[in-house]
């Protein structure tokens, strides 16, 4: 008889709780001893690894210093701007300005 996992989890408590050893509660089950133990050491061996694998995030980039800013100035105005901004929306800007 072909048993899933949870059969012989099942099956190894009850020889657990019953004070019997492994091969009397084989025996009195119809259990073939060395595949019971060979169930019972892959219990024990814990749950099989997750196939995923802990996503590593890039460090936070830092902010803007005064000294990463952009400053544009007309007339009385002045503008400041973080020094990595898109050069094509930077363009854009002083395109709709001039």
């Amino acid at each position: 008889m072909k048993r899933d996992k949870q059969q012989w989890l099942t099956l190894i408590n009850a020889q657990q709780e019953s004070g019997l050893t492994i091969v009397a509660f084989c025996r009195d089950n119809n259990i073939n001893h060395k595949h019971f133990y060979y169930h019972r050491s892959q219990s024990l061996k814990g749950p099989n690894p997750s196939p995923f694998i802990q996503a590593k995030l890039p460090a936070a980039k830092r902010t803007a210093s005064d000294s990463d800013k952009l400053t544009l100035q007309c007339g009385n105005g002045q503008l400041q701007l973080s020094a990595n901004v898109s050069a094509v929306w930077l363009a854009s800007l002083m395109k709709a300005l001039a």
